[in-house]
């Protein structure tokens, strides 16, 4: 019963954001074409933390794209579905609030591996990427597994209460992060401020497990580490945050 709920909830919102004209560009469409461009103007085949750039520039690109997908698309969907009527007659139904809210991750997540294979297959085909089987599996993995803190900052943001005030935070929470997390300049090629700070970034951690596993070498225990803790953090922000609105809310209305 459970699971059938969760399918079914999961199946109508998977339709409902395969349709979201923001999640086709900013999730799919601009990350590629960013992509070509970043390869085509500079030598595919570079050598950089020994990989290629062609493979290294992938795993940034497709990492900003669940980034930019996780925060963005899903904390303005949840902005989005909390003013709708409908939302109030759903909860009365036999479907609790966490099987939604699951149903909501479940979705992110599904789409985001649809993301993951869409940007790996394209590429790998046009760049002639070659890479064992396991290594693909394992960067595909990880940058699938990797992104909860993200999701977990994505419902931080649908505490905003309008979505344009949402869509600029979240868009300069995840650009500021690729930026200086070196997912669109590598940090060696950064002022020295950032070659400090960027390597604590999420971003930076969470491209730089997929970077290991491209090069042949093992993800540090450091870096799972430190991920976990940003997810704690952030889902700690969130709970916190959407408790403190809940609380004032109910007391402002009696």
């Amino acid at each position: 019963m459970v699971l059938s709920a969760l399918f079914n909830t999961t199946w109508i919102e998977m339709k409902r954001l395969s349709r979201n004209k923001y999640f086709i560009v900013f999730s799919i469409i601009m990350p590629f074409v960013f992509y070509a461009v970043y390869t085509t103007t500079n030598n595919a085949e570079m050598g950089i933390s020994g990989t290629k750039w062609k493979g290294y520039f992938l795993v940034s690109m497709t990492c900003f794209s669940l980034m930019s997908s996780s925060v963005s698309t899903l904390g303005i969907q949840m902005i989005y579905d909390k003013k709708q009527p409908w939302m109030n007659w759903l909860f009365t139904q036999p479907l609790q609030r966490w099987k939604y809210f699951a149903a909501r991750i479940m979705t992110q997540m599904v789409l985001n591996l649809l993301v993951i294979l869409f940007m790996f297959v394209i590429a790998a085909q046009w760049k002639n990427i070659e890479l064992p089987m396991t290594t693909w599996m394992g960067i595909v993995l990880w940058i699938w597994l990797a992104i909860l803190p993200f999701l977990a900052l994505g419902t931080w943001v649908s505490v905003v209460e309008n979505t344009e005030s949402a869509a600029a935070v979240a868009n300069f929470s995840t650009l500021g992060l690729a930026l200086l997390g070196g997912l669109w300049m590598p940090l060696q090629e950064m002022p020295a401020l950032v070659q400090i700070i960027g390597p604590w970034l999420p971003s930076n951690l969470y491209a730089e497990g997929a970077w290991s596993l491209l090069a042949g070498d093992a993800i540090k225990w450091s870096t799972s580490a430190v991920l976990s803790l940003y997810f704690l953090l952030f889902l700690t922000g969130s709970v916190m945050t959407h408790h403190h609105f809940k609380k004032t809310t109910y007391l402002s209305d009696t």
